[in-house]
């Protein structure tokens, strides 16, 4: 099927929030994240742009699939992808719908973001949620929106097994059952000589400013990873953080 120039202008107005918003649609590129969009049970296709190449090597993916599947030249794929280097596919799925499962998350690890902005740091902490077996994320409302494009080819199809929801602080509070709570600081207690605990929440504060004074007053436990003598920076990337924490909390 070929795809027409108001279908062009669909595609690419999805690389916009507001847009993503209206139509409750998201945009996903490349052969791997493609391959785990389609067999992926919950998620509800809206339309597949590829390469002739990639139909014929692919075509039991979506042999069965009550979608519009359309073949694409290089050219088109270009003018429709948000990628520098436009990949063999793209596809445009529905948004998840995530619920809480309290019970899960009063007795296991979450991760909490405070104002984190970056795509590329939010699609690696689902990324490193994923490979921990941490199965939910709560973000404060001024944090960085899942479905951006560049979120969700960071977080390299992880987004689909973590779940990832937008809650205030102080209702999540309300919502937890006592559960500890970590902050990682600058000047906190050394994660890796502190006693941590099977559950919990691991708040990750914004890039710049850190976890703001509002949640960090409510946080009992600050977790620090101290840098060797030899070190010359001024501090750890924000994902890079928190997969040094989740281990550590995985370790023990």
């Amino acid at each position: 099927m070929a795809i027409s120039k108001n279908q062009i202008k669909y595609v690419k107005s999805l690389q916009q929030k507001k847009f993503r918003q209206m139509y409750g649609n998201f945009v996903a590129e490349g052969d791997k994240l493609a391959k785990e969009i389609l067999t992926h049970s919950k998620i509800k296709i809206e339309g597949v742009f590829a390469s002739s190449t990639w139909l014929g090597n692919n075509s039991i993916l979506f042999s069965n699939l009550a979608t519009d599947v359309f073949e694409v030249s290089e050219k088109e794929l270009g003018r429709i992808s948000g990628l520098k280097t436009p990949n063999q596919v793209l596809i445009i799925a529905k948004q998840l719908e995530h619920s809480i499962d309290w019970e899960i998350v009063n007795n296991g690890l979450s991760i909490y973001l405070d104002g984190i902005q970056n795509p590329g740091n939010i699609g690696t902490i689902i990324r490193i949620a994923d490979w921990f077996g941490i199965p939910y994320i709560f973000c404060s409302e001024n944090a960085g929106e899942l479905y951006n494009p560049k979120v969700i080819q960071s977080s390299m199809g992880a987004f689909l097994r973590v779940n990832y929801v937008s809650h205030e602080f102080e209702d999540l509070q309300n919502r937890l059952d006592n559960i500890p709570f970590y902050g990682a600081v600058m000047n906190g207690e050394d994660v890796f000589k502190m006693k941590l605990s099977e559950n919990g929440l691991i708040v990750i504060g914004n890039e710049g400013q850190g976890i703001s004074s509002k949640i960090l007053e409510k946080i009992n436990n600050q977790v620090s990873i101290y840098p060797h003598s030899l070190n010359g920076s001024e501090s750890l990337n924000a994902s890079v953080a928190t997969g040094i924490i989740c281990a550590a909390f995985r370790n023990q």
